[in-house]
Parts: structure tokens; sequence; C-alpha cells
């Protein structure tokens, strides 16, 4: 079975579909799961359901001095508590609160261009890139959100050098961009129009 035969546009629409709902849920119950209840130190831990919607902001998080604690994993990861205010990996983190929806409206943006682009998906490759990258910018869209950033977590180091701090959804995004390229380098092969 070959991932870059040529199919039907849309043929599995409903199954991207499914997995963007399942990233956006997955990456949020990770956040949940490891800032609630492994990195968070004291105050009362709320269910995922009420976690999931209840609206933070930030600032309500730092006037109620939330503490986090810091997990080792095993000697090239740690899980740590980040509120990046950027995109990915921290990137154009300003600190200017009005960049959280500036952020908001351009990932919603892109993911509305690339699910229009996702209908038409003519390769198993990439019907299935496109839904990695929309459910980890809507995951991440929801952060911003909720608490005017995004939660980060994973920590991948060696010694004392540090990949920056991402989380589930940044992983999906690196993910379905790789298999977004590596489709495209196999069209162009096949001298297909991309």
């Amino acid at each position: 079975m070959s991932f870059s035969k040529p199919h039907k546009p849309g043929r599995f629409f409903a199954l991207a579909l499914f997995f963007i709902g399942a990233i956006i849920l997955l990456d949020q119950y990770t956040k949940w799961l490891v800032t609630e209840t492994m990195l968070k130190t004291g105050g009362k831990q709320p269910l995922f359901g009420d976690w999931f919607l209840t609206r933070q902001p930030l600032p309500e998080f730092m006037d109620q001095q939330e503490t986090y604690n810091h997990v080792t994993i095993n000697p090239y990861l740690d899980f740590v508590m980040v509120w990046n205010k950027g995109v990915s990996f921290g990137l154009f983190d300003s600190g200017n609160p009005t960049m959280a929806l500036v952020l908001i409206a351009f990932s919603l943006l892109i993911s509305m261009g690339l699910f229009i682009w996702m209908s038409f998906a003519n390769t198993r490759l990439l019907s299935a890139a496109l839904p990695f990258i929309i459910g980890g910018a809507v995951a991440n869209a929801i952060d911003r959100f909720r608490f005017g950033a995004v939660a980060d977590f994973i920590d991948v180091h060696i010694n004392d050098s540090h990949w920056p701090a991402f989380n589930l959804a940044d992983s999906c995004i690196c993910l379905g961009a790789a298999l977004l390229v590596i489709d495209t380098l196999m069209s162009a092969g096949k001298g297909k129009k991309v």
C-alpha cells in the first residue's frame, strides 16, 4: 500500500475529522493530566471536564500564586511548566497580551485554509498530514483563548542543552509538517502538480 497513491479527493475526510477531534482531546487531556496532577503544587485538582470548560486567563493564575514542580522522567526528559505566549517552541513571545488574540486569529485562519485543502486531499499522506497540523493548531488556540498562553511542559535536553519546552499539539504540528514535506517531495518526484 503506497501512502502517495492518489485517491478520490475527500475520501478520508470523515476519518480526518475524527483524528482532528482526537488530537485536540488528547492534547487537552495531557495538559490537564501533567499540569494539574503531576506538576501543580497544592490546591484543588479539578476534574478534566471542569478544567477544560473553565476559562482562566493567565494573570489570574499569577494572582493565585500557582506553583509547579519540576518532574524528572529520565536523564533526557523532564516535565516543567512553561506558559508560552508566543508560537510553537516559544518563538515570537513578545509578552504583549494582545498577541494571544492575534495568534488565535492566525491559527484559526490557517486551520480553515488547511481544512478546505483537506477536503480536496488526493493522497493518503496528505490526508494524514493535514489533520495533525489542524488538530495541533486548534488545540493550542484553545489554550490561548482559555489562558492567554499555551501550556508547554515537555522539556527534552542533553545535559544543560535544552530544546524549547513544547506539548503534544506542537509535536502534532511538526509531524504533520514533516508528512506534508514528504508528500510534496514524493508528488514532485512523480511529476505531479503540487
